[in-house]
């Protein structure tokens, strides 16, 4: 079944290059069958009349071709309605991703093929499609008719044929130009302004499944410049632009920036970055709250609160916990707050904190405004001095001697050192505990969206299942008595024990090879419920089993996450954030069940101070380097105009998202 109109010039993201200058015409009608010649018939006639009549059959066949051809040549530059099960796909130079897929056939389905193929009637009357092979295979399983563009057969000479037929297939793939961000946005924005929804527009435009999410993300990415700019100049997925976008819209250009660089450099690391930084945001209006709350009670109990600008580290102040009362009083001599509620210098900052459980808090971290100047000592300086000054060893009633000098400079650095040590543990604790929670969203989000989704097991798969089932691991154990709540939740299911029937029957009413991805699956699930959140720092074999059977089949594992396969070691850390050589490395021992999975080196020495500015200064005058360096954010000025590129974007510097 065909029928002939002239092309409508509509183009789409199918456009091909040669196809959007053709002359409009009427709607598709059906062709009737008696308008073709029947040549085979008359000829047979022809044959019939004997051998008197074969000197009249020449000119009736010749007539009849003549009207066959007139008919083929009518057809060129214009739109014949075929049936895409009867047109043939000739020779196509491409073969990767030469496949229908579920989008375009759902869009298909919904709105037709709207962009003409192309192609030609061989000498059996067969369309043969040169162009467009994707809009027939998609146009099959959508079951729609599809437009072909008709064409003059191609030249008798087959080299000569062969080169226009390559040309022509290649510059239709190569030449095309998808529409931007910022244009699909407009135009989203056009559909919108009719009151449509984001709902609405999805189903307008056949978008399938995910097509809410993916006009959402739209509408997210395109109201920001900064990441309409960095989308084209640097060829952004729409997920990275909509996220970028969110927090550029939101105020926080330096995480927009952030994530820029992240997805040009440290793609890995992009979600677990923005999910930490989430959380960070929604704790904002929190703390602003702790803080005013711990205010209300500083003040109201008469305590003097100091600002950032008053140092307590260096100069005339310090915290208590680096004083002793007098300079007489010996170094184990602690100074608490109830004891110096009575100095004039008494007083406190609020500081951020983080507690054993993650949860962000504020506390006040009491102190003396001039420690000196109101009889206070450091708490190592030597015996009747205030601190390690030439003035305060000449104002000593017994100067130090310079054994007991050195000893104290000895005893006041390695406190320092102990003191700095528990914090850089604690701050690396924090950072890797909040990059690990943010992993672990990434994590489930693959498995339900990605994982589930297949419709058959990866490879290894059997034996992966049967050593689990052999080895009777804990993780089956777990989810066994609790009926697979989390994959239950990952697949959309109701939670609850008692609601375990439905993934069953989800199970029972898949095809053999689905039910084995679900198989694989729910163990998947059962080890991600019992991995925890120390993994990356004391992993057990079977969290290391995890990660490198994830690794294997397809997730792209964060920083964070590849630490459960090769973990740091504490003393590492501390001799790169002090500066040191790095130590021997020893076995790392990982004890399952350790209880330290949230241990944070929360201890009375170690304040928040670290947390908030960084290294603190040794008090020793004999100060150590801490090693530390700052990194200033790469600029990306989205206003600018320039279209040139960076010569190499990887030049960017990237802020981990440890």
């Amino acid at each position: 079944m065909t029928s002939t109109m002239d092309k409508s010039a509509q183009p789409d993201h199918e456009d091909p290059a040669g196809a959007a200058n053709l002359p409009t015409g009427t709607a598709p009608a059906q062709a009737d069958p008696a308008d073709e010649p029947d040549v085979a018939a008359d000829t047979g006639r022809a044959g019939e009349a004997g051998e008197d009549a074969s000197t009249a059959s020449e000119p009736n066949a010749d007539e009849a071709r003549r009207h066959l051809l007139h008919d083929r040549e009518a057809e060129y530059d214009t739109i014949v309605w075929a049936d895409p099960d009867e047109v043939v796909i000739a020779e196509n130079v491409r073969v990767d991703n030469a496949t229908a897929d579920a989008t375009t056939t759902a869009n298909l389905k919904a709105l037709g093929v709207r962009v003409a193929t192309n192609g030609y009637r061989a000498d059996d009357g067969t369309i043969m499609i040169t162009q467009g092979q994707r809009r027939v295979l998609n146009a099959r399983r959508a079951g729609v008719p599809v437009p072909v563009w008709m064409q003059a057969p191609p030249p008798a000479d087959e080299r000569k044929a062969a080169i226009e037929r390559i040309v022509g297939q290649m510059s239709e793939n190569d030449v095309r130009v998808a529409m931007t961000l910022a244009d699909t946005y407009r135009g989203m924005q056009q559909l919108a302004a009719f009151d449509l929804t984001p709902k609405a527009i999805a189903r307008k435009l056949a978008r399938g499944k995910g097509g809410t999410t993916y006009v959402e993300n739209v509408f997210t990415a395109g109201a920001s410049e900064l990441a309409t700019k960095a989308a084209e100049r640097y060829d952004l997925d729409l997920v990275q632009a909509a996220t970028i976008a969110e927090f550029d819209n939101a105020g926080d250009t330096s995480t927009a920036t952030d994530l820029l660089r992240l997805a040009l450099e440290q793609p890995n690391n992009f979600e677990v970055y923005a999910n930490v930084k989430r959380t960070e945001r929604a704790d904002a209006a929190r703390k602003e709250q702790l803080t005013e709350q711990l205010t209300h009670d500083l003040t109201g109990a008469g305590i003097v609160i100091f600002d950032r600008t008053l140092d307590p580290y260096s100069g005339p102040a310090r915290t208590l916990d680096r004083l002793r009362p007098t300079p007489d009083a010996t170094s184990d001599t602690a100074l608490i707050p109830a004891g110096h509620a009575s100095c004039p210098g008494h007083g406190a900052w609020i500081e951020e904190d983080t507690s054993d459980d993650g949860e962000t808090v504020m506390v006040a971290v009491y102190g003396c405004r001039d420690f000196v100047a109101h009889g206070h000592a450091l708490q190592h300086a030597p015996a009747g001095c205030a601190d390690f000054t030439p003035a305060a060893v000449a104002a000593a009633e017994t100067p130090p001697t310079e054994q007991e000098f050195e000893a104290a400079a000895d005893a006041a650095a390695q406190a320092e050192r102990t003191r700095r040590s528990t914090s850089i543990i604690r701050r690396w604790v924090i950072a890797n505990n909040k990059d690990w929670d943010g992993a672990v969203v990434k994590r489930r989000k693959w498995l339900g969206e990605v994982f589930a989704q297949r419709s058959t097991a990866p490879t290894g798969s059997h034996v992966f299942l049967a050593l689990h089932k052999a080895n009777s691991t804990k993780a089956l154990q777990y989810v066994l008595e609790r009926g697979h709540d989390l994959a239950r939740e990952l697949l959309g299911l109701q939670p609850g024990y008692t609601h375990s029937t439905d993934l069953a029957d989800k199970i029972a009413a898949a095809k053999p090879s689905k039910a084995t991805v679900y198989d694989v699956f729910l163990t998947l699930c059962a080890m991600e419920q019992r991995i925890a959140r120390n993994a990356w720092r004391n992993p057990t074999p079977e969290d290391q089993d995890y990660l490198r059977v994830l690794t294997r089949w397809g997730y792209k594992a964060s920083d964070v996450e590849l630490k459960v396969l090769d973990p740091e070691r504490e003393d590492d850390v501390i001799a790169a954030a002090l500066g040191d050589p790095a130590p021997a490395a020893q076995p790392h021992q990982a004890e399952e069940g350790s209880d330290d999975e949230d241990s944070e080196g929360d201890t009375e020495e170690d304040g928040p101070h670290g947390t908030e500015h960084g290294e603190e200064p040794v008090e020793d005058p004999r100060p150590e380097s801490s090693g530390d360096t700052h990194h200033d954010a790469a600029e990306f000025d989205a206003n600018s105009t320039e279209d040139s590129e960076p010569d190499d974007p990887t030049d960017l510097e990237v802020v981990s998202a440890a």
